[in-house]
């Protein structure tokens, strides 16, 4: 006699579920594996993703504090603009040719104490200090033969009385020629 399947209950869940084999609980079992696997590898992509930000956020907050500020220049006054474009115009000045001019006529007792040079004018002048009226004017007549200077003149001189030595104090003035031009 051949076997017959009665069954009166509903094929639900529960009755694949007992008549499931043993492939479908195997495959059934790697599937909730595989799930899990690729759950957890989600959670750790996640949470490295958002270790990463918070680093990046902190590295641009370090950057940040870090960096050269930029500067705004305040605005300047007309006086204050005035001011700064003289003293770069007199640091522009051929200071070194003109140093070189006069250490070269100081040829005695004679002590150079201020230069100041007037770029306006190409005018130079100067106070200096000599041991006696002849060095003083010897150094004028070095300093007139000097190439690079015109119109040297003696502007003012006096006898200091309150140093003991008694040296001789004078201003001088004069126009400077760059080299290469005529006078």
């Amino acid at each position: 006699m051949k076997k017959l399947d009665l069954d009166f209950a509903e094929r639900g869940l529960v009755f694949w579920l007992y008549r499931a084999d043993l492939r479908l609980w195997m495959t059934g079992l790697l599937a909730c594996l595989a799930l899990l696997w690729g759950w957890g590898q989600w959670r750790a992509v996640n949470n490295d993703v958002v270790r990463l930000e918070l680093e990046r956020s902190q590295l641009l907050n370090r950057q940040a504090r870090l960096a050269p500020r930029a500067v705004v220049a305040p605005r300047l006054s007309a006086e204050q603009f005035k001011a700064t474009d003289g003293a770069i115009r007199q640091l522009n000045q051929p200071w070194l040719p003109l140093l070189e001019t006069l250490e070269s006529t100081r040829k005695g007792r004679v002590a150079l104490l201020e230069v100041r040079f007037d770029s306006a004018n190409a005018r130079i002048r100067g106070v200096a200090e000599a041991k006696n009226p002849q060095e003083m004017l010897r150094f004028m007549a070095q300093m007139k033969a000097q190439p690079l200077l015109t119109s040297v003149e003696l502007n003012l001189h006096q006898m200091s009385q309150t140093d003991p030595n008694k040296p001789y104090r004078f201003e001088f003035s004069a126009y400077w020629q760059p080299e290469g031009t005529t006078p």
